[in-house]
């Protein structure tokens, strides 16, 4: 253990030094991946020595992207405002004709640990090996596959990271390395400064490597990289959230209603809609806007915006058979609107439980967001930070919402019967489906006037869900037909994930039930999560559930795989804990799976059967309805299931 300690050390001095000895001519691109100017990515190539939290910058070139088919490459400037790379990242190489059989696959991710690993991810600061799966990019179906690897869960902020390849196979047998990276592994001069200056990186990430078990002769490629810091990540959402709540006060901000209409339904009274004047930092209000900044990198506030409400009271409620109604705010699925808090399912519940509902858009992926997106993916790629900007500010919203529902309307006449007012400012819950429950990481992350919160089919991070996903397909074609070449698409949607990851589950998912963001109580959630999901892939759910410490029940539902050769394998489910289905957990999160009849998941990168899709199916299901109310009313977890949760509709 002192060795592999002293080794991490040195490790870090030497990136320090090798990062101030780089010359200003070095090349554009790693030299490690000759085919690929951007790989493997993520990189310590890409980064430089500076004043930030970490002590580095990322300093991406605009000759490092990928060209589209038009000839243009990508403008690195919002990437490179990160002292380092997202903390769940898609790390990516690349080898000619690679066989994918020796990889450590997803429902078995206890073989990424194993001596005959041919992936190997390491912490170099401790020395730990940490579990992860390898896939080849089949999303394409075309023959240039990149080699993809993902952590099981997010890594620590401020750390650097080793990527070590071994034991690799392509048709010919046993893969060769690069002539950059031969060159370090067996000291081998050369005349190229961009492999030179490694050197003494290499030899201490080499001797970090020996130190786990992994011989240097051995690899076949290896590389690290410096994960952003905490700060870096969240500092804009946090500023705005306080700034925002220092604004309205603790009452809420300022509204007006504008629909109230009585009799709404069979089981809503009383339908409101309104607008709240919301503090905002992005250049307009609208979609296509981004933050505006100061010199340190804060939003800066631009005025008063009115963003759309919506609120249902339940007959129970208004009746008085529920005296008091428990407010539960509703996030909407991947470019809805705030209406879907109006389906059926939930009414129902609404009225049987005396629950108030209500909700808002989440501005940066509602459906008036697609009027920027889709030009912006099809045409212009370096304005991607439209979307994490935009939800900055619908995240913002969304916590004023509450504030609000809580402070001011609680005490409007139009939520007044017979001089009750209904509302009880201590009952208050979150509950999101999809989008709203992926964003539902970041308001839980974030919320300081809820503690309990319901994700439901939630994931992340984005990189990882996007190809898995039938709900990108639509959207994805402009995409691809500015990025038709398959390795250089999905490098920019790894680049990508890196430009979401302040505003999505990837900072922000280990923060909800431990370590929790500056000023914020730590939080208990309920993950529900179906198999066969083709909009948000349970892939997903796993590294948010994960990250977040989320224990199972040990009768939990236990996917199935195809594999090439017609056998079906059952996954592991690798990284979590299982409790007796009798316990009642008060604490921390819990993730519950059901099983709604589809067939077996594809093992690829690919979305399961749209056929079979089952993303609706937990959300509809009475078991999983009647699972979160015991949780909102009295804070427990509790397995209502008879063994493996099934949905109340199968689709076989």
């Amino acid at each position: 253990m002192a060795g592999g300690g002293a080794a991490a050390a040195m490790l870090c001095i030497l990136l320090i030094l090798a990062f101030f000895d780089r010359s200003e001519s070095r090349g554009p691109c790693d030299p490690l991946v000759p085919e690929y100017c951007i790989l493997p990515f993520p990189s310590s190539f890409y980064t430089i020595p500076a004043e930030t939290t970490t002590g580095l910058q990322v300093n991406f070139s605009i000759d490092t992207f990928p060209t589209d088919v038009l000839g243009r490459r990508t403008d690195p400037a919002e990437w490179n405002t990160f002292d380092g790379f997202s903390p769940f990242p898609s790390i990516l190489a690349y080898f000619v004709d690679l066989n994918d059989s020796n990889l450590p696959p997803h429902w078995d991710i206890s073989r990424s640990l194993l001596d005959t690993s041919p992936t190997v991810l390491l912490n170099a600061k401790t020395g730990q090996l940490l579990p992860h799966f390898a896939e080849l990019d089949n999303a394409a179906n075309q023959p240039e596959k990149a080699l993809m690897i993902w952590p099981s869960q997010r890594l620590e902020d401020d750390v650097t990271y080793i990527v070590a390849l071994r034991f690799l196979l392509n048709g010919a047998g046993p893969v060769e390395p690069s002539y950059a990276f031969q060159s370090l592994r067996d000291n081998v001069s050369t005349s190229n400064p961009d492999i030179e200056y490694r050197r003494e990186e290499f030899e201490a990430m080499f001797a970090t490597l020996q130190n786990a078990g992994i011989a240097r002769n051995s690899l076949q490629l290896a590389w690290n990289f410096h994960t952003a810091s905490f700060e870096c990540l969240t500092k804009r959402l946090l500023f705005a959230r306080d700034d925002s709540f220092e604004r309205v006060g603790d009452a809420g901000p300022d509204y007006t209603l504008s629909q109230v209409n009585d009799s709404f339904s069979e089981n809503i009274f009383r339908f409101i809609r309104g607008y709240m004047q919301v503090p905002y930092y992005t250049s307009t209000p609208f979609p296509g806007a981004h933050l505006i900044l100061d010199s340190n990198g804060l939003p800066v506030y631009q005025g008063q915006a009115t963003a759309m409400f919506t609120v249902l009271v339940p007959w129970s409620v208004a009746n008085g058979s529920i005296s008091q109604a428990r407010i539960v705010q509703y996030g909407h699925g991947l470019f809805g609107t705030q209406d879907e808090v109006m389906d059926g399912y939930l009414q129902e519940q609404a009225n049987e439980h005396g629950y108030l509902l209500a909700a808002c858009d989440w501005w940066g992926m509602a459906q008036e967001d697609l009027v920027a997106i889709v030009p912006m993916l099809s045409y212009n790629i370096s304005n991607f930070r439209i979307i994490p900007d935009r939800l900055t500010q619908g995240v913002v919203n969304a916590l004023l919402l509450m504030k609000m529902l809580k402070g001011k309307l609680a005490k409007d006449p139009n939520l007044t019967f017979d001089g009750r007012a209904i509302i009880n400012p201590e009952l208050a819950n979150f509950y999101g489906n999809s989008l709203g429950g992926i964003m539902g990481e970041v308001y839980m992350a974030s919320t300081t006037d809820v503690i309990n919160g319901v994700l439901g089919v939630t994931g992340g991070p984005f990189g990882l869900l996007l190809p898995r996903s039938e709900d990108f397909l639509p959207y994805a074609v402009g995409f691809h037909v500015l990025f038709d070449e398959t390795v250089e698409y999905i490098s920019i949607i790894a680049l990508a994930n890196m430009i979401w990851s302040r505003l999505e589950p990837n900072a922000y998912m280990a923060s909800i039930t431990q370590n929790p963001l500056p000023g914020t109580p730590t939080h208990t959630v309920l993950y529900q999560y179906g198999l066969g999901d083709a909009q948000v892939n349970l892939l997903g759910l796993y590294s948010v559930a994960r990250s977040a410490g989320a224990v199972m029940f040990e009768s939990n539902v236990r996917e199935q795989f195809y594999l090439s050769d017609g056998e079906i394998v059952t996954e592991s489910l690798f990284g979590f804990s299982f409790i007796p289905d009798n316990a009642t957990v008060t604490k921390g999160a819990v993730a519950v799976g059901f099983s709604c009849g589809a067939p077996p998941e594809p093992t690829d990168n690919i979305p399961p059967n749209k056929d079979f899709d089952t993303h609706n199916g937990p959300r509809e299901t009475k078991s999983a309805q009647d699972q979160m109310y015991l949780f909102f009313e009295y804070g427990e977890i509790h397995n209502l299931c008879a063994g493996p949760c099934q949905c109340d509709t199968q689709k076989n």
